[in-house]
C-alpha cells in the first residue's frame, strides 16, 4: 500500500483529531506521545547459488513514524514507516477503554505469538537486527498474516497477583498476488480480502511483569486467484513465552501451520512446523550479546512455501547490540541461512534510534 505524503498527512491529521476530540479540559486530561525510529542498515550475502532469488548486497533505510494518544477512555495508535521500497500505514487504531480491556477499531499487528504483538516496525525495540522469518512482515516476503484491519479486543485481568492476559480479534487477513497483501486502509475496495479471527491468551506470573507465557490461534481465508488458487484457507497455532530475569533474557514461540489450497482441480493440503528460541545476555547498561535458532520441519516440497523463495526456513545467529549516545544503538549479526533453494552466510550491520 503506498501511501505517500497522503498517508503521512492523514496520520498526523489523525493524531492530532484523536488529542483533541474532547477539547475542553475540564472534560478530562488528553495525553499524547510522538516518537520516531530512524534506521540504516547493510546486509552481505556469501555462498549464494547462481540461480538465487537473493542479492549478494542489500542497503536499508527508513523511519518509522510512531504516535499514541488517549483522552479519558478514548484512544489512538498510529503508525507510519517511510522506507527504502515503501511508504505505508501500518497500524491506524482508534479504541475505547472498558474496564481492564481495549476495544480497537482498525489496522493493527496480528496477536500472533510474542514477536508481532510486542514489538512494532521501529527496529530500535528489538535487540536484533532481523525479525525471525516466520513472523517477517508481509512486504518481506513474510509467510503469516501480520497485519489485520478489523475489531481487537484486549487486555489483563488480575487474579492472585498474577495477570490473565488475551487479544481477541475479528477482521479482514490479507490476499496473496506476489506476497500476502494486507487491506489498504486508504483504498479499502482495492483488494479482495476475507476473514481472519485470532486468538491470543498468556499468564504473566507477576501482573504487568515482562516475563509471559501464551498460546495463540489463528484462522485465515485469502483469496488467491491470482496465483491460480481460488482461495488458501489456513490455521495457524502455537505456543510462546517470553522470560526475563536480568542480566539474561530467553524469547521463543512455535507455529504449526496447516494450509488448504483450493484450485479448481481439487484442494491441495500441506503443514508444517516452524519456530524459534533468542537468548540475550546484557553485559552492562550498553553491551548485549544474542543468539537465535530458527526451524522449520515438514517443509519439503510444501505447495503454500514454494510461494515464498525468500523464506528462511533455518538459521542460526549471533550478534552484539551497543547503546551509545542516549538513544542510539549500533548491532552486528552474523548467521548461516536455509531457504528451500539456497544455504548461505549473511552479515547485518545497522544503527537504529528513538527520538
Amino acid at each position: 500500500m503506498n501511501c505517500n505524503y497522503f498517508g503521512g498527512g492523514l496520520l498526523y491529521v489523525l493524531t492530532a483529531a484523536a488529542t483533541t476530540i474532547y477539547s475542553p479540559p475540564s472534560h478530562g486530561e488528553s495525553t499524547a506521545d510522538y516518537l520516531i525510529f530512524p534506521r540504516i542498515g547493510a546486509i552481505f550475502r556469501t555462498d549464494l547459488e547462481a540461480d538465487s532469488v537473493l542479492d549478494d548486497d542489500d542497503y536499508k533505510y527508513g523511519v518509522d513514524l510512531f504516535a499514541t494518544a488517549e483522552h479519558g477512555k478514548l484512544l489512538f495508535l498510529g503508525e507510519l514507516l517511510l522506507s527504502k521500497h515503501e511508504q505505508e500505514i501500518e497500524r491506524i487504531q482508534l479504541g475505547w477503554r472498558v474496564g481492564d480491556s481495549k476495544v480497537w477499531l482498525g489496522r493493527f499487528h496480528n496477536p500472533v505469538g510474542y514477536w508481532n504483538s510486542q514489538f512494532h516496525h521501529g527496529s530500535y525495540m528489538e535487540t536484533s537486527i532481523s525479525r525471525p522469518s516466520v513472523v517477517e512482515f508481509e512486504d518481506d516476503d513474510g509467510i503469516l498474516p501480520m497485519h489485520l484491519t478489523g475489531l481487537l479486543v484486549e487486555g489483563v485481568k488480575e487474579y492472585a497477583k498474577k495477570g490473565i492476559g488475551y487479544a481477541l480479534a475479528v477482521a479482514s487477513g490479507p490476499e496473496f498476488s506476489d506476497r500476502l497483501e494486507p487491506l489498504d486502509v486508504l483504498e479499502p475496495t482495492s483488494g479482495s480480502q476475507d476473514l481472519s479471527l485470532a486468538a491470543n491468551v498468556y499468564l504473566e506470573p507477576v501482573i504487568y511483569s515482562p516475563t509471559r507465557y501464551g498460546l495463540y490461534v489463528n484462522y485465515n481465508e485469502i483469496p488467491a486467484v491470482g496465483r491460480g488458487f481460488e482461495e488458501i484457507r489456513q490455521i495457524n497455532a502455537g505456543a510462546y513465552g517470553n522470560w526475563e530475569s536480568h542480566p539474561w533474557r530467553l524469547l521463543g514461540s512455535t507455529f504449526y501451520v496447516d494450509n488448504r489450497l483450493q484450485q479448481p482441480a481439487g484442494t491441495i493440503t500441506d503443514n508444517f512446523f516452524s519456530g524459534y528460541l533468542q537468548a540475550e545476555y546484557s553485559l552492562d547498561d550498553r553491551w548485549t550479546v544474542f543468539g537465535r535458532s530458527e526451524w522449520t520441519f515438514g517443509d519439503s516440497n510444501d505447495a503454500y512455501l514454494t510461494l515464498f523463495p525468500h523464506y528462511i526456513t533455518d538459521r542460526l545467529l549471533g550478534g552484539v547490540r551497543m547503546g551509545a549516545f542516549g538513544q542510539h544503538a549500533f548491532k552486528l549479526e552474523i548467521s548461516g541461512n536455509r531457504t528451500q533453494r539456497d544455504n548461505f552466510g549473511q552479515i547485518m550491520l545497522q544503527w537504529d534510534a528513538m527520538f
